[in-house]
């Protein structure tokens, strides 16, 4: 295997691929373009020309930060791919974050252990992380 890890924005079809891949599901590829343009910083992984691993940090760059898509294709989960794409999101929030800046995610189990090891931690009783509802609604 010849991996590489790189700091560039993979396609919107590999990463939907990869997404698909890594049992995500899919996104549309428009929408996917939009959104891996705007991000903050990106990490990509490639088997050769494969996209393989893959996370990401949106947010406004100044205070709020999240970390969103890490990924990697089933066929090579549990070979500590993830481990790298959090090495290299950890090296970016020690270089761009401070003391005061929000950081955040939503974990999978058992992918919480993970992030554990980058200074993720539960939150704290008095708070709740909350997911809004798209279905649309009529709102009073």
């Amino acid at each position: 295997m010849n991996m590489q890890l790189i700091y560039e924005v993979p396609s919107a079809q590999d990463y939907v691929s990869l997404r698909m891949r890594s049992g995500m599901g899919g996104k549309d590829i428009n929408r996917s373009q939009i959104a891996l343009k705007n991000s903050l910083f990106t990490v990509s992984i490639y088997d050769k020309e494969e996209l393989i691993g893959f996370g990401r940090i949106v947010g406004d760059g100044g205070i709020t930060y999240v970390v969103s898509d890490i990924m990697v294709d089933m066929a090579y989960q549990g070979k500590g791919y993830a481990k790298e794409i959090m090495k290299a999101i950890n090296w970016y929030f020690e270089e761009n974050s401070l003391e005061d800046s929000y950081v955040c995610l939503i974990a999978n189990y058992p992918a919480d252990l993970l992030y554990q090891k980058y200074q993720f931690d539960y939150l704290p009783e008095n708070k709740c992380g909350m997911l809004r509802n798209q279905k649309k609604q009529t709102f009073i």
